[in-house]
């Protein structure tokens, strides 16, 4: 009897743990430092900043399409020259491991130095 009744409740345990499924997966995102990379790698220091010969710091918002290419970029700086430059340098470039984020704004930040 006490066999019997350790096997239900053995077969009642793993079927409940068989049938569960968590509420919400978990998206497991690239780290930061490799988007800043990848992008970092696309584009060069602007005149703008160069002249300047002081660091300077860019705030950057785009979208990922399906075929990993950024789109909706915009350029965040006090220079309407630099913005300019760096979304003709970034427009259509390709990002990996982005593609399946198609709807996700993302937000990164560049550092510039001077040379």
């Amino acid at each position: 009897m006490k066999k019997s009744l350790f096997l239900v409740a053995l077969v009642g345990f793993l079927a409940t743990q068989g049938y569960a499924n968590p509420a919400k997966s978990r998206k497991v995102k690239a780290p930061k430092a490799s988007l800043e990379k990848q992008l970092a790698s696309y584009i060069s220091t602007p005149e703008a900043l160069k002249k300047a010969e002081q660091p300077g710091v860019v705030v950057i918002q785009f979208k990922v399409n399906s075929d990993n290419e950024l789109c909706q970029l915009a350029v965040f700086s006090h220079n309407e020259q630099i913005n300019n430059s760096l979304t003709q340098q970034l427009t259509g470039k390709k990002l990996a491991g982005y593609g399946s984020d198609a709807g996700e704004v993302h937000t990164v930040r560049l550092r510039f130095r001077p040379e």
